[in-house]
């Protein structure tokens, strides 16, 4: 359905984040309405004690606009195939390729640096089991 919950194979990929993200300090914890995003970041936000924050996968460019206001955090947002490339987009300025719907090991990192004006880089690793 289109509120699924995580497969097997899902919940593991949601420890293997955990476990890629042990080390990095995480303030902010966002994911969409949907339960397999809400799984898929679980398990970080208990190894870290923190909360989950649901937004609007239907309004990308409020969420952008609010997630650019928030200056030095450090934040994880759980999203969807069809809208992490505008996330990204909105966030770096960069675009990414289209990402296939069965394609569920990416991790996008953005960082900004604050020195007369705002640089925005933007990294791509993969974790756990490689997707399909």
């Amino acid at each position: 359905s289109s509120n699924s919950a995580l497969s097997s194979d899902g919940l593991k990929r949601a420890q293997d984040l955990k476990d890629t993200l042990t080390s990095r300090k995480i303030d902010l914890i966002y994911v969409s309405t949907f339960l397999r995003t809400q799984q898929t970041a679980q398990a970080t936000a208990t190894a870290k004690g923190l909360s989950l924050n649901i937004y609007s996968p239907d309004i990308t460019a409020g969420f952008i606009a609010r997630l650019k206001k928030m200056k030095r955090k450090k934040l994880l947002v759980v999203g969807h195939s069809d809208t992490v490339p505008d996330i990204l987009q909105g966030l770096s300025q960069q675009s990414v390729a289209p990402i296939p719907g069965n394609d569920f090991d990416n991790l996008y990192i953005i960082t900004v640096r604050h020195f007369f004006g705002a640089r925005r880089s933007l990294s791509h690793i993969t974790y756990g089991r490689p997707s399909p």
